[in-house]
C-alpha cells in the first residue's frame, strides 16, 4: 500500500516538473508567435466551429447563396416560398401551401420549379457551390412533403433542354 502512494506521488511530481520544463519560452504569447491562438492570427481555423472544412460559418455570409438572386417569389396563389437558406452545398427552400389536393399541389410545383430556376443569376457559380435544392412543403404549419431538386435539372430547364412540365415531373418523382 505504501509503495503505491510513493509511486503515485512521484508520478505527480514528475508530471509537474515536465510540464514546467516543456518550453524554453515565457508564458506570454506574442503576435509574432505562430503557435499563438490570439484573435488576430491565422491558426488554420477559418470558421466558428474550429474546423477548416472549406466553408465559412460566419453569420454574415450564411444568407448569401452563390450564384442565386435573393428571394424567390412564386407567381402562384396556392404556394408561397417562405424561407431560402444555404448550408454546405444544400439550398433549403421552405414552401407553404394552402391546398390539400395533391394533384393541385403537384401542378403548383411547376411554378415553384420555374421560379427557382430563374432565381439562378450565375449558373456556373451556383452549380459549383450548390449540390442539391431541398423543398420542404408545409400546410398549416405541418410538414406534408419533402422533395429534392437536382441542380442540373434547373440548369437544363434554363437552357431549354427540358420543358417546364418535365422539370415538374422530375421534382415530383424525387419524393423523400
Amino acid at each position: 500500500m505504501e509503495r503505491r502512494k510513493i509511486l503515485l506521488g512521484s508520478g505527480a511530481v514528475l508530471a509537474t516538473v515536465l510540464a514546467g520544463c516543456s518550453s524554453s519560452e515565457t508564458d506570454e504569447e506574442t503576435d509574432d508567435d505562430p503557435d499563438s491562438f490570439g484573435d488576430d492570427d491565422d491558426d488554420g481555423y477559418d470558421d466558428d466551429d474550429g474546423y477548416d472544412d472549406g466553408y465559412d460559418d460566419d453569420d454574415d455570409d450564411d444568407d448569401e447563396i452563390p450564384g442565386f438572386e435573393g428571394d424567390v417569389e412564386t407567381g402562384s396563389d396556392k404556394v408561397t416560398v417562405t424561407d431560402v437558406t444555404h448550408d454546405h452545398g444544400t439550398v433549403s427552400v421552405g414552401v407553404e401551401t394552402d391546398t390539400t389536393d395533391t394533384d393541385e399541389l403537384y401542378k403548383e410545383l411547376e411554378v415553384v420549379g420555374h421560379d427557382l430556376a430563374y432565381a439562378i443569376a450565375d449558373p456556373d457559380r451556383f452549380k459549383r457551390d450548390v449540390e442539391i435544392v431541398e423543398l420542404y412543403i408545409e400546410h398549416d404549419g405541418a410538414h406534408v412533403l419533402g422533395l429534392a431538386v437536382d441542380v442540373q435539372w434547373l440548369l437544363d430547364y434554363l437552357e431549354d433542354e427540358i420543358s417546364r412540365e418535365e422539370l415538374k415531373n422530375k421534382i415530383v418523382n424525387s419524393k423523400e
